[in-house]
């Protein structure tokens, strides 16, 4: 659905299936006020995108991070700024909850929005001799802004030889691998060991998951590093941010490089790095709050 006169570019508004037109509406009017067209897609978004890509100025996701990551997907190779809205659990990338939205569009009319580049990745499959793709299987490069995850789709181990820019990185029999983009770090790269990075950080991060090697560890490489992951013995399936899926059997490689360039629009008062870690995942906190003790009060017998 489009609305607005043409006078400037077009605001689209990308929404989560369990969520209506309606909740947008303030939004909307405020950048058809300020000169935009809107349109919005819900059922269709990949068709909708493609068909309203040439002049579109913004992209705004509604929903949680999983449709911020969708929407990504779609918007970085045709260079539309992204900005996210929260309406899920984490929202750990998505940058204000609804109620802001109005007055971030009027921020986004004025130029007073901050734009912020991510590096995303590209996954291509290479498959042994003789291995055809199996059915439902992603075509083509996989793209992802979090990570490219190969892992055992079963209990039974992955032996796994790891090549940054055609050096050896390592070869371990583990559960798979994941290669995180600094955006992704904080995702299932952070759940299994790896280290968080501040995405204005232009890396990636290796993180093995489970390996059978205490000296094993997760490495943090320059973005433009290619990784080729080689499936020495087991079956392994591949997976763009937990979503598109390829499968690959051994001999099989999976060569991750840079992707498209992503630009997320921040606005004044955003969260910092620091603070999501701190709000949403409770990084760097003690699990139990300890009160503070007045300056100068004195501690129980015994206690340090």
């Amino acid at each position: 659905m489009i609305t607005g006169a043409m006078t400037r570019g077009a605001i689209g508004f990308l929404l989560h299936p369990a969520e209506s037109a309606g909740v947008v509406a303030p939004a909307m009017e405020v950048a058809e006020r300020r000169g935009f067209r809107t349109w919005t897609t819900i059922v269709r978004p990949v068709e909708d995108v493609a068909e309203h890509a040439h002049g579109t100025e913004l992209l705004v996701t509604v929903g949680g991070d999983g449709t911020f990551l969708f929407g990504a997907r779609l918007a970085a190779p045709r260079a539309i700024p992204v900005l996210g809205v929260n309406r899920g659990r984490l929202g750990f990338l998505t940058d204000m909850e609804l109620e802001q939205l109005p007055a971030a569009i009027d921020a986004f009319a004025d130029g007073r929005t901050v734009r912020q580049r991510r590096g995303m990745l590209s996954a291509r499959i290479e498959r042994r001799d003789g291995d055809e793709p199996a059915e439902g299987d992603a075509p083509g490069p996989l793209v992802a802004l979090n990570d490219v995850a190969i892992r055992s789709p079963e209990v039974s181990l992955l032996r796994l030889r790891v090549d940054a820019d055609q050096e050896l990185l390592g070869e371990f029999d583990a559960d798979g691998v994941v290669i995180a983009s600094a955006t992704g770090s904080t995702g299932y790269a952070l759940s299994a060991g790896g280290p968080p990075i501040d995405p204005r950080v232009r890396a990636i991060t290796v993180v093995p998951l489970a390996p059978h090697a205490v000296i094993t560890r997760p490495i943090v490489l320059p973005e433009t590093t290619v990784v080729e992951v080689a499936v020495l013995h087991g079956r392994a399936f591949v997976a763009a941010d937990g979503q598109h899926q390829a499968r690959l059997g051994a001999g099989g490689r999976v060569r991750v490089s840079p992707g498209p360039e992503l630009t997320v629009i921040r606005c004044a008062g955003s969260p910092s790095f620091l603070r999501q870690l701190h709000d949403k995942v409770h990084f760097g906190l003690p699990l139990k709050p300890v009160e503070r003790e007045e300056a100068g009060a004195p501690r129980p017998d015994g206690e340090p």
